[in-house]
């Protein structure tokens, strides 16, 4: 016989741990949702409220000149913030995260060669002896347009 699935809150109510990071986290997004509103609009899709330690806001974006804007909005952000969290805070510390962007390798581009230049190469290629140079003259002869 097959167990049917626990439904996840019945897991994290077994488990002080897992409660308690679900708590944190359920705060956490509550906390960005109240910090991305006080932000001005050009601001909040590069930043996010990442963790709150004791009185000090940590926020990471992904690009240095909006780290130095939010540093410059500081004081006002705190006040803001205080007021709308009900929670004191004093400091705010910024931290760039770039957007991690998977490296994607541009699809090849098979070189073409005009008719002339293909025809030069073959001719150098006919008048060689053979070896790996004569056969790569051969294949880019090959690629004329």
């Amino acid at each position: 016989m097959r167990q049917q699935p626990k439904h996840i809150n019945s897991i994290c109510q077994n488990h002080s741990a897992l409660s308690k990071i679900t708590q944190r986290t359920q705060l956490l997004d509550r906390l960005n949702h109240v910090f991305q509103q006080s932000l001005p609009a050009q601001f909040s899709a590069h930043c996010k409220l990442a963790n709150i330690n004791g009185k000090t806001l940590i926020i990471h974006t992904d690009n240095a000149s909006y780290n130095s804007l939010i540093r410059f909005q500081a004081p006002v952000l705190c006040r803001t913030l205080s007021h709308e969290l009900n929670i004191e805070i004093n400091k705010i510390e910024v931290k760039v995260r770039p957007r991690y962007t998977p490296f994607e390798t541009p699809p090849s581009n098979p070189i073409s060669l005009p008719k002339s230049a293909a025809a030069a190469l073959q001719q150098t290629a006919d008048d060689m002896d053979d070896g790996p140079l004569k056969s790569a003259l051969q294949k880019l002869a090959m690629r004329q347009s």
